[in-house]
């Protein structure tokens, strides 16, 4: 029986995680398993707008299944595992948008904040136990939360280990909705999108080597920016809002 359950949802592709007699906990079945859907997402014919990432109307995930840790280094290759597949949602070509209901604790919280947005109900609950657990989390996940979450939140997750609740997030690092919402409103995001699916994955592209500090280097980038200036896209996305411009 498969870990999670997919569906094309009109233009979004729905990936839900589906464990309820393990929290929606993940283990390296999971984690492969979303991976796998994200790449038929991205080579779909399906003229798909973005994928939506949920556990579904109850809660997210409880985190990492302890029942695979041993307790040894050699936990490190889940790590590595989650951290492969924080990329790849990062790195996606694809809009990404997380919905967050209930519990969404440890390597969940990376999986949410590895996405484009995060849709958390006020009601959530957010956790990242890893000092209680006796870890140093690994660097590269604090990385990314710190820089999405910020240094105040991050230190109240994990050095004072407390839970934040959907409400108490700051501002700007997630769409707060009431409970029972989250799903429905990520869908909405992702539905009315009316992109360029190129000039996206350019854009996400350029975001991500600004999120690991890569020297910024404009050069680089002017390339691409002309490619996607004289696209046949750009082209006939121009004339149109011209259009929509002279009906009103």
């Amino acid at each position: 029986m498969s870990d999670i359950i997919h569906r094309l949802d009109g233009s979004v592709w729905q990936v839900e995680i589906n464990r309820p007699e393990r929290a929606n906990a993940l283990r390296r079945t999971t984690m492969r398993e979303i991976e796998a859907v994200l790449d038929s997402a991205e080579t779909s014919a399906a003229d798909a707008t973005g994928v939506l990432l949920t556990g579904g109307l109850e809660r997210f995930s409880a985190g990492a299944d302890l029942s695979e840790m041993t307790g040894t280094v050699d936990d490190l290759g889940f790590d590595n595992e989650l951290e492969q597949l924080c990329q790849r949602l990062t790195l996606s070509p694809l809009p990404l948008v997380a919905a967050v209901e209930g519990a969404c604790y440890g390597a969940a919280v990376d999986l949410v904040w590895a996405c484009d947005a995060a849709v958390v109900s006020e009601e959530a609950r957010i956790g990242l136990p890893s000092t209680s657990l006796g870890i140093l989390y690994n660097p590269s996940s604090v990385a990314r939360l710190h820089a999405r979450l910020g240094s105040s939140t991050v230190r109240r997750l994990m050095v004072l280990q407390q839970e934040l609740s959907g409400r108490e997030l700051p501002p700007g690092t997630a769409t707060v909705v009431r409970s029972g919402s989250a799903v429905e409103t990520a869908g909405s995001l992702l539905s009315t999108l009316a992109a360029d699916s190129a000039a996206t994955a350019a854009t996400k592209e350029l975001l991500a080597s600004l999120d690991r500090g890569d020297g910024f280097d404009p050069a680089v980038w002017q390339p691409e920016r002309e490619a996607r200036l004289a696209s046949p896209a750009r082209h006939a996305a121009l004339e149109a809002r011209r259009a929509a411009i002279n009906r009103d």
